[in-house]
């Protein structure tokens, strides 16, 4: 060759893989509750000082404390991370830097399981199962192969389960 000699080596280069992080969206039913709150305080509260009545302090304290309560609750998150490296699942809940957070072993992991309604399918529930409980991952838009790719990663069976939404019974249960 006249300058570009081509070097194959024979192992392709391994790759290792960086965790895995699903995060729950915010609780949109309380951070609309408690900002409407805190709204209806702001405009009680408004109209009283303008008159110069003193319970507009308490309905501006009120509107403040619920406006405050609305954002905490925005950006409160939940987050289930699957580290393959270290071989654990870490759950941490908080806001911001204050957080509370603990770590499962994939030794105490038995099986994942998905459920699947007839009527609500993109609202299928994906479950770590595990000894002494089961963790609910945030569903993101392919549940069945959410929920597959987590159980080929920690090595444990997929339990797929269909359920009808119209009674309360379980139709079947299928394992990979």
């Amino acid at each position: 060759m006249t300058g570009r000699d081509l070097h194959l080596s024979t192992a392709p280069p391994q790759r290792a893989l960086g965790p895995l992080r699903l995060t729950a969206p915010p609780n949109w039913t309380a951070v609309s509750f408690l900002a409407a709150l805190g709204l209806l305080h702001m405009s009680i509260a408004i109209p009283a000082f303008l008159n110069q009545r003193w319970e507009g302090y308490m309905s501006l304290t009120l509107g403040c404390g619920f406006l405050s309560a609305s954002y905490v609750f925005y950006r409160l998150r939940c987050e289930v991370s699957f580290e393959p490296q270290r071989r654990r699942i870490s759950l941490r809940n908080g806001f911001g830097r204050f957080y509370y957070q603990r770590w499962i072993s994939f030794d105490d992991v038995h099986a994942v399981r998905l459920t699947l309604s007839q009527r609500d399918f993109p609202k299928a529930r994906i479950e770590v199962l595990c000894d002494n409980e089961d963790i609910e991952c945030p569903a993101l838009d392919g549940p069945r192969q959410e929920a597959l790719c987590l159980a080929v990663l920690m090595g444990v069976q997929l339990i797929k389960v269909y359920a009808d939404s119209g009674s309360d019974t379980v139709a079947a249960t299928n394992r990979m």
